[in-house]
């Protein structure tokens, strides 16, 4: 390395041995990144992405979402609202695939989040079937789940039959929106 006419034709040092000489290292005495000009990456909530880039800098998230959390919730909302059974019985519609393979990615996130599935029927039907049948069907979701890797540990099958309905079961629309399964995401 050339030296420096004003050094007496040294190098300038690099004291922290971070590849910038001190004369361009904001951080002379930590080693940092050459793309921090010396200084360290700082990551405060420990996600992975640096603060520079870091749209939330203080709460973790992904950096597909520029370090701020996803809104699990809403996603949670949308899967749940898109797992479809076939009439009458706990076997899932293929079309359900793809949303719990979201919700399974989601779980693979949270390691230690423990999932709940509570399942849900209209009134058609006596009551005892219907109780079997939304248990039957949150199961199914267990299952799936389970054969996608995640812990049996992790998630909860519950049935409500048709105790909780989300509106009126005297249409044949809110019938459907009261054929459901919902899904509730705590952390241990």
């Amino acid at each position: 390395m050339p030296g420096y006419p004003e050094l007496g034709g040294c190098p300038y040092p690099d004291r922290d041995k971070d590849g910038v000489t001190d004369n361009k290292d904001r951080c002379p005495d930590e080693p940092g990144s050459t793309k921090n000009d010396g200084c360290p990456v700082t990551d405060r909530d420990g996600d992975g992405v640096p603060d520079a880039t870091d749209r939330c800098p203080d709460t973790p998230g992904p950096g597909s979402n520029y370090g701020c959390p996803e809104d699990v919730k809403t996603k949670l909302t949308y899967i749940a609202k898109n797992i479809y059974f076939h009439t009458n019985n706990a076997t899932l519609q293929e079309i359900s695939y793809e949303p719990l393979n979201q919700l399974a990615d989601i779980l693979n996130k949270y390691p230690n989040a423990k999932l709940t599935i509570e399942g849900h029927t209209d009134n058609t039907g006596s009551n005892a079937y219907n109780l079997k049948l939304s248990n039957d069907r949150a199961k199914a979701v267990v299952d799936y789940l389970v054969s996608k890797g995640i812990g049996v540990s992790r998630l909860s099958a519950v049935g409500y039959g048709e105790d909780k309905p989300v509106t009126t079961n005297n249409t044949a629309e809110g019938r459907t929106l009261n054929r459901r399964v919902e899904l509730i995401l705590s952390e241990n």
